[in-house]
């Protein structure tokens, strides 16, 4: 085999891996919203554990995407190296994967009005979300592999710093916008 021929299959299994990373996000997405169409959970019981878990999800998840986000910004300014933002973003993923699932389950059972423009709104937020954090983790692993580990601010490369930038604001607008829709709902609910 080649250098040719290995790096037309590593870009071949590299692009089948990110069709299947997006199309599985947006598979189970559907799911959930399917889900929350169909099945009508009116148990108070259920409610209450729905909205515990998705205020715990939420925190957790949102916590950790902080915390990425705040070493992504520490790196662009020269106070962390990339294998630092590589090391905290891989093990927060786990964390925030977990955290997403809860959310995505929970939501389920918390009877969202999906008839609703903010409703529907805030579930393309969420596939937003979604979306951007596979983008944003095959991002940062694309340049493990072409940036040297200790990498910082001043020598990365204008087009990764403006990806990484871009990742950020679409993490931190399609959570903050997603938690905003969430309470506004909850208020009106009850009031």
């Amino acid at each position: 085999m080649t250098s040719l021929d290995f790096d037309i299959h590593t870009t071949t299994e590299r692009v089948q891996g990110g069709a299947f990373d997006y199309a599985s996000r947006v598979g189970l997405w559907a799911v959930v919203v399917v889900a929350a169409l169909i099945f009508p959970l009116d148990d108070p019981h259920v409610a209450r554990v729905a909205l515990f878990t998705h205020l715990m999800s939420m925190a957790v998840g949102f916590g950790a995407v902080v915390m990425v986000d705040v070493y992504g910004l520490m790196w662009l300014v020269g106070h962390k190296t990339l294998a630092d933002v590589v090391e905290m973003a891989t093990t927060a993923h786990i964390v925030i994967a977990s955290a997403v699932g809860g959310l995505l389950a929970s939501g389920i059972a918390l009877r969202p009005n999906l008839g609703s423009p903010m409703g529907q709104f805030k579930m393309v937020l969420v596939l937003v979300l979604m979306l951007n954090g596979a983008a944003a983790q095959r991002m940062l692993h694309r340049m493990k592999r072409s940036l040297p580990p200790d990498t910082r601010g001043a020598n990365i490369p204008w087009s990764d710093f403006q990806r990484v930038i871009r990742a950020a604001v679409i993490s931190q607008s399609s959570w903050w916008g997603a938690i905003a829709i969430g309470f506004i709902t909850s208020v009106n609910r009850h009031t």
